[in-house]
C-alpha cells in the first residue's frame, strides 16, 4: 500500500455532534472518510475521554485539503445557496 492509500486520523473529537459535521462537511467536499469510535463514545461517554475520544479517518493524500476545508468556516451566504439552485 503506498503512503497516499494510508488511512490516518485527521482529526480527534469529543463531542459526537461536533464529528459529524465535521465528517458530513468534509464528505460534501468529495473526500472520503468516516469516524471511528464514535458508537463507544454515544454508549458510553465516559469512554470518550479515557478511549481517545472520537477519531475522524481519512486518506494521507487528502488531509492538506481537509485543512483547507475545516479553515473554510463561512457559512453560505443567500448568494451561494440561489447559485447551487
Amino acid at each position: 500500500m503506498s503512503k497516499e492509500e494510508e488511512i490516518v486520523t485527521f482529526e480527534t473529537f469529543y463531542d459526537p455532534i461536533l464529528a459529524e459535521i465535521i465528517r458530513t462537511k468534509l464528505e460534501a467536499n468529495g473526500i472520503p472518510c468516516f469516524l471511528a469510535d464514535e458508537n463507544m463514545g454515544s454508549i458510553y461517554p465516559v469512554y470518550n475521554q479515557g478511549g481517545g475520544g472520537i477519531k475522524l479517518k481519512v486518506f494521507a493524500r487528502d488531509v492538506e485539503k481537509c485543512k483547507e476545508i475545516i479553515a473554510d468556516d463561512t457559512e453560505p451566504t443567500e448568494e451561494d445557496i440561489e447559485k447551487d439552485k
